[in-house]
């Protein structure tokens, strides 16, 4: 069974979520309504969910067509499965990923790609971002996304979460983790601890998930915990924290 919910942050960013109940897990999907009027979004979702995204964000006033610009945190269904509907909608779409990813979204998709710069500043569609590459954090081309004027992060597999995005413990430390354990889905402490000491440098009010809540709830020591976790958890390794 699959439910969906439409939420809007900051009056600027709006998610979109569907929940598969077989999975217990929750696939996010975010649009940000730039100061120049356009709409960056950030994750696709998947192509079977794609009528009820665009019905949703109907209802929210914003329309496909006006998605000029999509960003690919990585090569995965959920990040950019339903990428050709988006095109389909708006033939001058730029789809913006790391390098490895550009050049795949470019031949698969015969889209217009652009490869972001590991933590360069760029503007995208008015709006800007700064793009973090996090490299063989579940994926060799992966990155998160930092909104300066938001101060949000969207952190595609980092920080998720099991359950619906309004079913929240209270305690997203434990819960995250939990979710690494039981999961596999990271494939590397290591390289999760790297990507969290390259975020932890920035200012972060909002992390939003591709799976799970958002969090606001003191961002920052969520991350030392989580780069603590890993720490005491490399295998081999001795890390000076």
């Amino acid at each position: 069974m699959k439910s969906s919910k439409l939420e809007t942050f900051a009056g600027q960013v709006v998610r979109n979520s569907i929940f598969i109940d077989k999975l217990d897990l929750s696939f996010s999907q975010f649009f940000i309504k730039s100061p120049a009027g356009g709409v960056l979004c950030i994750e696709t979702g998947m192509r079977g969910d794609f009528p009820l995204l665009k019905e949703n964000l109907h209802s929210a006033n914003i329309e496909i067509e006006s998605v000029s610009h999509v960003i690919v945190p990585h090569f995965e269904a959920d990040e950019m499965g339903a990428l050709p509907d988006f095109i389909a909608h708006n033939k001058n779409l730029t789809a913006y990923a790391h390098p490895i990813c550009s050049h795949a979204l470019a031949d698969v998709f015969s889209v217009k790609a652009k490869p972001l710069k590991d933590e360069v500043a760029v503007t995208i569609g008015g709006e800007s971002i700064v793009p973090i590459f996090t490299k063989h954090v579940h994926q060799w081309d992966s990155l998160v996304v930092y909104v300066p004027r938001f101060k949000a992060l969207f952190s595609s597999d980092i920080f998720m979460r099991y359950g619906a995005v309004d079913v929240d413990s209270g305690n997203a430390l434990q819960d995250i983790i939990a979710s690494i354990e039981h999961s596999g889905y990271l494939p590397s402490l290591d390289h999760l601890f790297s990507a969290l000491k390259k975020i932890r440098k920035y200012d972060i009010d909002w992390i939003f998930p591709m799976h799970g809540p958002a969090i606001q709830e003191q961002p920052a020591q969520l991350i030392d915990g989580l780069i603590e976790y890993c720490a005491r958890n490399r295998l081999g390794e001795t890390v000076a924290l």
